[in-house]
């Protein structure tokens, strides 16, 4: 074979597996993640949790640019023109069936919930809420200085299962605890804002003057999931040099504590299921298991040694 020839059949092999490798590229299965209209401020929030899933051997993770639509168009336009075949979202139990009714050959994965009736297609993810309420319960309960905690949710209905928690896991480490109870509002969010509230402050601002009024009542430990409001409460327990329980992406030196709900955990398992034609109705999660907590430098060696022997046993 002359030099020339040798060279050509190198270039089309080389040709033939560029082919190849984008073909099995754009033939991967494509997980979307559309967030449904009551998170769609929280981008940032939902990028952090999902940017590992990429790492998913044979899926593709795909960013797409919903501005503008509403939820069933934002489901519509992952399946129509991304081509998605898994979708993974914050919404409504009866929409998301509705959905893998519609739609047989697309598996729906549906963040927060379970579900009683089977679907090959419907999935659902759930965390232990109650566990991981009881822990930080019990910490905040045995760590605070005034026996008064505090609790700031989203709304009532949404932070049910934590607040239980909250209250089994701080009366069994002292049943003389106070905890005071607030909500950012009494309707869930919509848009991206909380309805309950005088238009002109900002979600952030209203979580400020909520964490303000817990300190100065004599709290000095907040737990605190008001999402994307949590900047405000941090910045309260700055100011009066108090302390809070937050989400793991917040920072501050006034965090005592953080927990964190492993979304990537929990999708890379559901995939694997799904590449190995195994899925299961739902998966439930809970400490140590994608359900996270950490505790930081105010809080005593004794204190940490307890609740992880507590986390142990559970």
């Amino acid at each position: 074979m002359s030099k020339k020839k040798e060279i050509l059949s190198i270039i089309c092999v080389g040709i033939l597996l560029l082919i190849f490798g984008l073909s099995l590229y754009i033939n991967r299965d494509k997980l979307v993640v559309v967030a449904d209209e009551t998170h769609t401020t929280e981008d940032i929030y939902l990028d952090y949790l999902f940017n590992e899933v990429d790492k998913v051997e044979g899926i593709s993770v795909d960013s797409v640019n919903f501005d503008g639509l509403t939820f069933n168009e934002r489901i519509n336009y992952a399946i129509s023109k991304v081509k998605a075949s898994l979708i993974v979202s914050y919404a409504s139990k009866k929409e998301m069936k509705m959905f893998a009714e519609n739609y047989k050959d697309i598996i729906f994965i549906t963040l927060g919930t379970t579900y009683d009736e089977s679907l090959d297609n419907l999935i659902g993810i759930k965390f232990n809420e109650y566990n991981i309420g009881y822990i930080l319960g019990y910490l905040a309960s045995i760590s605070t200085t005034t026996n008064k905690i505090g609790f700031i949710g989203t709304e009532e209905k949404t932070n049910e299962e934590l607040l239980n928690g909250i209250y089994a896991g701080a009366f069994e480490a002292n049943s003389e605890i106070t905890i005071a109870v607030d909500y950012m509002g009494k309707e869930t969010y919509k848009n991206g804002f909380y309805q309950n509230k005088n238009e002109d402050i900002t979600d952030s601002e209203l979580a400020y003057n909520k964490a303000n009024a817990l300190y100065e009542s004599g709290v000095d430990i907040v737990i605190e999931t008001a999402n994307n409001s949590s900047e405000g409460i941090i910045k309260s327990a700055e100011k009066k040099n108090k302390y809070v329980i937050s989400d793991c992406i917040n920072k501050s030196n006034n965090i005592l504590a953080c927990f964190e709900r492993d979304i990537t955990y929990a999708l890379n398992e559901v995939v694997k299921d799904y590449k190995n034609n195994n899925l299961k109705d739902n998966y439930i999660y809970d400490i140590n298991n994608g359900f996270n907590i950490s505790m930081f430098k105010n809080v005593s060696d004794e204190t940490i040694k307890l609740i992880n022997e507590i986390i142990k046993d559970m």
